[in-house]
């Protein structure tokens, strides 16, 4: 059994240009139980992806390849539902606006 891991689709600018349904009909066709969707640097496909495997009944797995400071690429997963909530801002955004307020 295969399972990709590091799908992109259309939302992942010059990168891919499959739309996430398109990607889940074939998941689905090569009858994968699940495929991966990583956006770069984002989960803009996501939505619409969850609602096109679900329908097929298939295990949508959501993710984002995060291009790091180097100009690396990092693909992460998202195991639960928590890891898909936003978390506090990065410390460097919140100092700033800090300064900000404290300057107005």
């Amino acid at each position: 059994m295969f399972i990709e891991l590091h799908a992109q689709s259309a939302f992942s600018f010059l990168e891919a240009a499959e739309q996430p349904e398109t990607l889940a009909e074939t998941a689905a066709r090569l009858e994968m139980p699940a495929l991966a969707l990583v956006d770069r640097d984002g989960v803009y496909g996501a939505p619409r992806f969850y609602r096109a495997m679900t329908k097929l009944g298939l295990r949508a797995i959501v993710g984002s390849e995060l291009t790091l400071r180097d100009g690396s690429r990092l693909p992460l997963l998202v195991e639960e539902r928590e890891g898909y909530q936003p978390g506090p801002p990065p410390r460097s955004m919140t100092s700033r606006s800090t300064r900000a307020a404290s300057c107005a």
